[in-house]
C-alpha cells in the first residue's frame, strides 16, 4: 500500500463550525504553508466526531487517499490535527518558543497505519502564565501581545495540555484572553487570587476596605458577575480567599487571630462561591489551592473542603512538594498528598517562582530535571493526577522544563539523561548539549541544607540591594533582618561572610558551564547555536554574573565598614561590571525574541546596575576628596604633578567608569576577608 501524501493539494474536512476545530485546522494550514512546497494528487484529511470515545481522544485510519480522525470532541479533534504537523512536518511541540523555523520540504509521507491519542495520566493539564512581566515590553502594540497569547495557548495544546490560565490580575484584556483560550478549545481554570475569575475587590471598589465581614454582597456580586460570564463554558473554578494580592487575607482584615476563625472564614467562603455558582452552572466543577497559609490551616484540621473540589498541593517553589518559604520563615510543611487522601487531588507546581529571595524568574529552574520527575512520579503515586496547574512564567526561559512536564503529565515517565538527548537532537539538531542539560543544576549554588536549596537568578539580586541599603544608610552595626533566611541572625559582617562564601564555588562552576556551552555552539550550526545561546549559555552568563557580582560586593562591604574606601569603590565597580555583562547579554537577544528580557522586573538585573552605580558615586564622594581628584592625582598622574601644584586640576575628572578603569591597572584588588 501506498503511503498518503500530504501537500498543498491535501484538502482538510472538518466542521468548520465548530470553533477549537476551525483553530486548529487554521493552525495545521498555516504549518503545511510554511513547510510544504510542491502539490501532488488531491487527497483529504477527514474529521468525525464521534461522542461514544472519551473525550479528547482520537483514533487515526490513514490510506492511500484519506486520513480519517474518529474524534471524542473537539479538543481530540484540535490534537488529532496538530498530531499532523509533528508526525509529518516535524514541527515539535516548544519550536516557536526555541525560536525554530520550519524546514521546507516537497511533501510528507505519512504511512498507511493507525494511531491514537495517548491515554494522559493527568485528567486536567493547565499552564499558568503567571507573572509574565517578560511579555510586557517584548511587544506593544495589542495586536502582537495577542499573537504571542495564541502562540502561548497553540503551544499548551501540542504539549498535550488541555488548560490555562492566561496570565496574573489582567485588569483589562483578561477576558479577552480567556475567551481567546476557550475558543481554541482549552479549559479554564482561576489565579489563586482571583478566585472563579472575579475581578479583584480593591480594583472595583478601591476606596473600600477589602473586608468580606464588612462588604459580603459585594464580593458576591463580583462573583456572580464572573459564574455569569463564563456560564456553559469549559472553566473549574477555583474557590477560597486570599487578601487582595498574593497574600492571606488577615492582612487586610482585622479580627482573625486564631487559626479556627481563620480557618471557618475561608470554609464559610468557599460553599458560598460554590452556591453562587451552581444556581447558574448545576454542574460546575471546583478546586481550591492548598497553598501557602491554606496549606497551614488545612494540616491543622481548619479548612472544611467539601469532598467534590479539588484539592491542589503546592510546592516550594523549588520542585519540592513542602509549604513555601515566606520570609524568614520556611517550615516546610509537608505539602505531598497522602496516598489515602479523599477526594480528587492535584497539584500546583512552578518551573518558574517569584518569591523575592532566591527563587528563577528569567533562567531555567535550578532543581535536578531527574529530581523534579521523581517528586511528580511520587505525586502520581498519591493519585493526584487530576489537575496539574504548572506555574510557566514567562514561558521562554523555562522550555527543557515544560518538555520534562509534558512527559510526566502524558505517560508520567522520564529519564533525564534521555529526555535530554532527546530535547538536543530535537531542538540543536545534535546530542552535543545533552550534557549541558542535565548538568546545568549541578552549577548552582547550594544555600541551605536541603537539596532544593539552590539558587535562582533572584538569589544574587536582592540580597545585595539590601546590603547596598543597609551600607548607605549606615546600617551596617546590626544584621539586616530580610537576610536572617539566607545569612542567619548574626551580625552585618557575619551576614556579608556568609553571603561571599556561598556564592564563591559558582564562580568557577558557572564559569565552567559557560566554556562548555560556547565549546558546543562551535560544532552546532548557526541556527541552533542561537538557540543554544539563548537557551543555556545566557542563563549561564546571568548565573555566573550573579555569583561574581554579589561576591565583589560583598568584599566592597568589608572593605568599606573598615574604612577602606577606595578599595570599597574598586570592588563595587567589579561588581557592577559583572552585572553589566549579564544586563548587555540580555539585551543582545535577536530575532523573535528581541526585547523579551526588557522588562525583567523580578530579578531586576537592570535595577542592581543602578544600585551599583549608585553606591560607587557615593563611594567616591566619600573618599576622593573634596575636589573628586585625589584618587587620579595619587596614581594616575605623574610624579611631578603631584609635588607642583600651580593649579588644582587641569582636565575635567574622570567619570567613575574611566577612573575605574584606570586605577585598575594601578591599584590591586585587596581581599577584605577569605571566604572559605
Amino acid at each position: 500500500m501506498k503511503d498518503f501524501f500530504l501537500s498543498l493539494s491535501t484538502r482538510i474536512d472538518a466542521p468548520l463550525t465548530v470553533k477549537p476545530i476551525e483553530n486548529a485546522v487554521r493552525i495545521l494550514k498555516r504549518d503545511m504553508k510554511e513547510t510544504l512546497t510542491e502539490s501532488r494528487e488531491k487527497n483529504v484529511i477527514r474529521v468525525c466526531i464521534d461522542s461514544s470515545l472519551l473525550p479528547e481522544h482520537y483514533t487515526a485510519k490513514v490510506t492511500e487517499n484519506e486520513i480519517l480522525f474518529t474524534c471524542g470532541d473537539a479538543l481530540g479533534a484540535v490534537y488529532a490535527l496538530l498530531s499532523v504537523s509533528e508526525r509529518a512536518l516535524g514541527i515539535q511541540p516548544l519550536d516557536w518558543w526555541m525560536g525554530v523555523n520550519a524546514k521546507k520540504k516537497p511533501c510528507a509521507a505519512i504511512p498507511c497505519q493507525s494511531w491514537r491519542s495517548p491515554e494522559w495520566k493527568v485528567r486536567y493539564r493547565c499552564w499558568f502564565a503567571n507573572d509574565e512581566v517578560l511579555f510586557t515590553l517584548w511587544h506593544m502594540a495589542e495586536s502582537e501581545r495577542m499573537q504571542v497569547w495564541r502562540r502561548l495557548f497553540e503551544t499548551i495544546l501540542r504539549c498535550g495540555g488541555n488548560m490555562v490560565i492566561p496570565g496574573t490580575d489582567r485588569e483589562y484584556d483578561g477576558r479577552t484572553l480567556c475567551d481567546a483560550a476557550l475558543e481554541m478549545g482549552l479549559w479554564l481554570t482561576n489565579h489563586h487570587t482571583e478566585l472563579l475569575g472575579a475581578r479583584m475587590f480593591a480594583r472595583v471598589y478601591p476606596d473600600l476596605q477589602p473586608s468580606y465581614t464588612l462588604y459580603p454582597e459585594l464580593f458576591e456580586g463580583l462573583w456572580r458577575e464572573a459564574a455569569l460570564h463564563y456560564k456553559g463554558r469549559r472553566v473549574v473554578y477555583a474557590i477560597g480567599f486570599r487578601g487582595q494580592g498574593d497574600r492571606a487575607f488577615w492582612h487586610d482584615e482585622k479580627g482573625f487571630d486564631s487559626d479556627e476563625a481563620k480557618g471557618a472564614l475561608i470554609s464559610r467562603v468557599m460553599r458560598r462561591q460554590m452556591e453562587i455558582v451552581r444556581e447558574i452552572s448545576p454542574d460546575a466543577v471546583f478546586a481550591t489551592n492548598l497553598y501557602g497559609e491554606m496549606m497551614a490551616l488545612y494540616r491543622k484540621g481548619h479548612l472544611q473542603i467539601p469532598e467534590e473540589v479539588i484539592r491542589l498541593w503546592g510546592d516550594n517553589g523549588y520542585g519540592r512538594m513542602v509549604s513555601r518559604r515566606q520570609g524568614n520563615e520556611n517550615p516546610r510543611t509537608d505539602a505531598m498528598p497522602d496516598v489515602n487522601e479523599s477526594g480528587a487531588n492535584g497539584i500546583y507546581y512552578h518551573v518558574s517562582f517569584y518569591d523575592l529571595q532566591a527563587a528563577n524568574h528569567i533562567t531555567m529552574l535550578q532543581t535536578p530535571p531527574q529530581m523534579i520527575a521523581d517528586e511528580l512520579r511520587t505525586v502520581l503515586e498519591h493519585h493526584a493526577g487530576t489537575l496539574w496547574n504548572i506555574n510557566v512564567g514567562s514561558v521562554k526561559p523555562h522550555v527543557f522544563m515544560l518538555d520534562l512536564i509534558r512527559r510526566m503529565w502524558t505517560d508520567g515517565q522520564y529519564d533525564a539523561k534521555q529526555a535530554a538527548e532527546d530535547f538536543s537532537e530535537t531542538y540543536f539538531s545534535s546530542p552535543a548539549a545533552a550534557p549541558l542539560l542535565t548538568d546545568y543544576a549541578e552549577c548552582a549554588v547550594q544555600y541551605g541544607p536541603n537539596a532544593d536549596d539552590r539558587a535562582g537568578d533572584q538569589y544574587y539580586h536582592f540580597p545585595l540591594r539590601a546590603l547596598a541599603r543597609a551600607l548607605l544608610r549606615g546600617e551596617t552595626a546590626k544584621a539586616v533582618p530580610s537576610l536572617y533566611w539566607a545569612a542567619g541572625e548574626i551580625s552585618f559582617a557575619d551576614q556579608v561572610r556568609r553571603l561571599a562564601k556561598t556564592v564563591k564555588p559558582g564562580i568557577a562552576s558557572w564559569q565552567n558551564y559557560e566554556l562548555r556551552c560556547r565549546e558546543v555552539m562551535n560544532v552546532l550550526e548557526e541556527d541552533a547555536s542561537v538557540r543554544l545561546r539563548e537557551t543555556l549559555l545566557l542563563p549561564a552568563v546571568i548565573h555566573h554574573a550573579g555569583c561574581a557580582g554579589l561576591y565583589a560586593f560583598c568584599q566592597a562591604c568589608m572593605h568599606a565598614v573598615n574604612g577602606n574606601i577606595l578599595q570599597a569603590y574598586l570592588w563595587t565597580d567589579k561588581a557592577l561590571q559583572a552585572n553589566r555583562k549579564a544586563l548587555n547579554a540580555m539585551r543582545q537577544v535577536r530575532g523573535r525574541f528581541t526585547h523579551i528580557y526588557d522588562n525583567d522586573c523580578f530579578a531586576g538585573i537592570g535595577l542592581t546596575v543602578q544600585v551599583l552605580e549608585g553606591v560607587r558615586s557615593t563611594l567616591r564622594i566619600q573618599g576622593d576628596g573634596e575636589m573628586l581628584y585625589n584618587w587620579e592625582k595619587q596614581f594616575l598622574t605623574p610624579p611631578e604633578e603631584k609635588l607642583v601644584v600651580l593649579q588644582t586640576h587641569r582636565t575635567i575628572q574622570l567619570s567613575d567608569d574611566e577612573l575605574c578603569r584606570r586605577l585598575c591597572g594601578e591599584v590591586p584588588l585587596e581581599e577584605a576577608f577569605t571566604a572559605q
